[in-house]
């Protein structure tokens, strides 16, 4: 893509972004709306994921098309932007409250924001309804935003010593259209590492600033153990995929939170990307080739949407961003 296009997500036809927040607060929610409804799927493989109707894409389900997918801060609390986001649907026309499979379909799942923010009176549904009624096409604003206000990199030896996480996108097409894009909201217990300098970029603070490395606190680690954390995201694409190849591309894409948190998939995260499709470029067959191309391309744009995710968030309530550790 050129410095001129959309090199986000919704970069692809059919997929809008919207981000609600309580700055004051620091917490947040994003949503994606698929328009019309797609085939989502679902990974998690962190060890404490908090995920919203999952169950009903799972192998062998029957109700696969979503009209929309919300990543949240508020851990359980996070849950009630669902409400808000059908009542938006309601209204819009989007979805029905009557008949199989046109009711408002809406997954999701949340980041544990809560040693971070203040949740005390916060109403997620209408969070839920604020980033439906924000979402557009144009390219997603990223760093301190909807659910990436509250997000927090390289806690394995207290928020004290983190840095501010965030939510960050991107996204590639090729010259015959087909089109691949990532949203993730970064909230890690382990530190961000940018492949492409092979150098890290935000995470636990020592002296003057240098980052930790996680190898090297072991044995305090076994003993105070920091929960509170989960990398949440979207993969999307416009190529026509069945739903059982968006699993494999769910699967695939957390190749690029492996290749970008150090450590990642750990029992205090929770881990989770959702893959879509919004079927509208059929030039190639969904064969094994096109399945590979695209789990690929998840991967390393995963990968890179937790670089840009640090990279432009700011300091926020005490947490210094990557770029202004001390």
């Amino acid at each position: 893509m050129s410095v001129n296009e959309n090199n986000t997500i919704t970069a692809i036809d059919g997929v809008q972004v919207g981000h609600a927040e309580r700055r004051r607060a620091r917490t947040g929610c994003t949503v994606v709306l698929l328009s019309p409804p797609a085939e989502v799927a679902c990974e998690a493989r962190g060890g404490w994921p908090g995920t919203y109707d999952t169950h009903s894409i799972d192998v062998g389900k029957n109700f696969l098309s979503k009209h929309a997918i919300f990543l949240t801060g508020g851990d359980v609390f996070g849950f009630d932007c669902a409400a808000g986001i059908r009542r938006f649907l309601l209204e819009r026309r989007m979805a029905r409250t009557k008949g199989s499979g046109q009711l408002p379909g809406v997954v999701g799942a949340n980041i544990y924001d809560l040693e971070f923010a203040n949740t005390r009176g916060i109403s997620y549904e209408e969070l839920g309804y604020e980033a439906c009624a924000a979402a557009s096409s144009a390219r997603v604003k990223e760093g301190n935003v909807g659910a990436g206000i509250g997000a927090t990199v390289g806690k394995f030896r207290g928020k004290e010593l983190s840095c501010k996480g965030g939510c960050g996108s991107t996204a590639w097409r090729s010259a015959n259209g087909l089109t691949v894009g990532a949203l993730v909201i970064t909230n890690a217990l382990g530190n961000i590492f940018d492949p492409q300098t092979s150098r890290t970029i935000a995470g636990a603070r020592g002296k003057g600033g240098r980052f930790l490395d996680f190898g090297d606190y072991l044995d305090e680690f076994l003993l105070s153990g920091k929960p509170g954390n989960t990398t949440i995201g979207v993969v999307a694409t416009n190529a026509q995929l069945s739903h059982e190849q968006l699993i494999k591309v769910a699967q695939v894409a957390h190749d690029g939170l492996a290749i970008s948190i150090r450590p990642v998939h750990t029992m205090q995260d929770g881990d989770t990307i959702f893959a879509t499709s919004t079927r509208r470029w059929n030039k190639v067959a969904a064969t094994n080739t096109l399945v590979d191309v695209i789990g690929y391309l998840a991967a390393k744009l995963t990968a890179e949407a937790v670089v840009r995710s640090v990279k432009l968030a700011r300091p926020l309530g005490g947490v210094q961003s990557g770029a202004s550790r001390v």
